[in-house]
């Protein structure tokens, strides 16, 4: 456990810390307070929203795939065919 001189010590060791952050950063600048719980429910409220009921309707074209995209556009298609390695049997035993 520290004796009484070392906890003065370090007391005084972190006065001049400090201070000296003071002298290089500036004084400190005072925050205004936090809003109170009323002030934020003021800041907050916001207008109600507008719904509309809009029916979606379907798409008059139809979706394409890969194949005819490439076709129609005049772009190509790389399929990949290749036989994968299949994934080693672990076998367990107890």
């Amino acid at each position: 456990m520290a004796s009484k001189g070392d906890h003065q010590h370090l007391l005084n060791v972190g006065r001049e810390g400090f201070a000296a952050l003071d002298e290089f950063f500036g004084p400190r600048r005072v925050h205004p307070p936090p809003p109170t719980f009323q002030g934020l429910q003021r800041q907050r409220q916001f207008p109600a929203p507008h719904v509309q009921n809009r029916h979606v309707s379907p798409p008059k074209e139809a979706v394409l795939n890969c194949l005819e995209a490439a076709e129609i556009y005049g772009g190509a298609v790389f399929l990949d065919y290749r036989k994968r390695k299949p994934a080693p049997i672990r076998k367990v035993y107890y």
